[in-house]
């Protein structure tokens, strides 16, 4: 989140580039691609040697393999990389890492968001209080949201953020959450006044707040009626799966940096899941704990609330924060958008407040180990109850014991007999997935006691087992 003041100070960077030239007189003889293929067998000419790389109507060369040709021409004496080849002899336009048609869909479904707050503040013209008064003051945030819900032709969408981009302690509101939220889409008239906290003729979506959990940094917002969806190119996102996020996966962080509009960064994953801990947003100083995954993307003040993109233009997290140590570089942080998507569901579900599914105990992790397979590498966590007492209010009374090794979960809903079964391999999956259950659904955990497999049911059906947040 950034706020927004009247008064801005500039910070201006300059950057100076010095680009080194060097000659190269040496002759080098000329490789003729066509003339490798003929050399390996191509019958035809030029011309329809690179037709049949291109191929007919769109579709792809049926008979011969590019990359042989390739290898072909290096052993030919060609240096270039494959890249290089094939800009230079096939007349196609190749750029190296082109995800501008991608990236374009992605940021139509980002919004920026900004906020408007008041507060009382109480002025002073005299010695030592004479002449006292109070006045309202009027201030700004700026933010990020990305639209998870979308029916165009009824102008509707649902849009999820982070808390602390609509929320501020100070504000005066019963809630202390903004009461003038307006959304612009990519391109959008922005006219939003900091002085006002309104949009003054200009695209800008005013939302209403729906629900949300300050300890999670989840908030949800709705627009409905909107001429500006209506009409506009806006889309809804595609979510995709954090929980099979790997390490060096590129990404893109598109968002609001510094409340100048929606730009876009990239990088890589660079921690699928870890925990970091901040001050509650409520200004109390209470330390909260927020699992994350960390990406080296720049992520900046304004990008709160935004998104992180997979290369395949999945939404994979909501980016929440990072690390501004002096000694710290590229440590962007986003909330891992299988976990979001659990929450935004229960918080809908529940009327805009969050209800989680508790069983009661303390679960300690006893094992952690690196699994390579098929090219991919994952962490294998063991973890077990460690509540020698469990309290017979908890949802596990009588049902599961000291030092049971949960290694599953099924979540079946009330008036149903079957659910999914959950195969647990971290710590956090059976966290998130409580966030699934509602009041009358059956948990089926698969546990391992004193070596033999059990199955432990518990029926969520009273309000004790679950724990409110707001």
């Amino acid at each position: 989140m950034k706020k927004i003041f009247k008064t801005l100070t500039a910070i201006s960077c300059a950057a100076i580039l010095a680009t080194g030239m060097v000659a190269c007189n040496e002759e080098k003889e000329i490789i003729n691609a066509y003339d490798i293929a003929v050399k390996n067998g191509f019958v035809g000419t030029e011309e329809e040697w690179l037709s049949s790389l291109r191929g007919k109507d769109g579709e792809n060369a049926a008979d011969l393999d590019i990359k042989d040709i390739y290898n072909a021409a290096k052993e030919e004496g060609y240096t270039g990389t494959f890249l290089e080849f094939l800009t230079e002899y096939l007349d196609v336009d190749v750029q190296e890492d082109n995800d501008t048609k991608t990236i374009a869909e992605n940021m139509l479904s980002v919004v920026s968001i900004y906020c408007g707050f008041y507060k009382t503040v109480t002025t002073s013209t005299g010695w030592p209080q004479y002449n006292t008064k109070k006045e309202t003051e009027y201030y700004a945030s700026a933010g990020s949201g990305v639209i998870i819900d979308l029916n165009k032709e009824a102008g509707n969408a649902l849009i999820v953020t982070n808390y602390h981009v609509i929320y501020d302690n100070e504000c005066e509101t019963k809630n202390h959450i903004s009461d003038s939220i307006y959304l612009y889409g990519y391109g959008a008239f922005n006219m939003f006044s900091s002085e006002t906290g309104k949009d003054e003729g200009g695209e800008g979506m005013l939302a209403t707040y729906v629900g949300g959990a300050m300890d999670y940094d989840i908030a949800v917002l709705k627009v409905e009626g909107s001429e500006y969806i209506k009409n506009a190119e806006v889309r809804k996102a595609t979510i995709g799966d954090s929980d099979s996020i790997q390490p060096g996966e590129k990404v893109f962080a598109i968002g609001n940096p510094d409340g100048a509009g929606i730009a876009v960064t990239n990088g890589v994953i660079s921690v699928e899941s870890e925990y970091i801990q901040m001050s509650s947003t409520d200004g109390s100083g209470t330390l909260v704990d927020y699992r994350v995954m960390r990406t080296d993307a720049a992520i900046n003040h304004g990008n709160s609330g935004g998104a992180l993109f997979n290369a395949e233009g999945e939404l994979i997290g909501i980016t929440n924060a990072k690390n501004v140590d002096d000694e710290v570089d590229n440590m962007g942080y986003a909330l891992p958008i299988t976990q979001v998507k659990y929450l935004c569901d229960n918080i809908l579900d529940n009327g805009g407040v969050l209800q989680r599914a508790m069983l009661g105990v303390m679960v300690r992790q006893t094992d952690s180990t690196a699994v390579y397979k098929d090219g991919r590498v994952s962490i294998q966590e063991s973890f077990e109850v460690d509540s020698a007492k469990i309290e017979s209010t908890a949802a596990a009374y009588h049902k599961l014991n000291y030092k049971d090794q949960i290694q599953s979960l099924t979540i079946i809903p009330q008036g149903e007999t079957e659910g999914v079964k959950h195969t647990l391999s971290r710590r956090f999956q059976l966290n998130d997935l409580l966030l699934k259950v509602r009041k009358g659904d059956t948990v089926v955990l698969g546990v391992i006691r004193d070596g033999s497999e059990v199955n432990v049911t518990i029926v969520y059906d009273k309000d004790s087992y679950f724990v409110e947040y707001n």
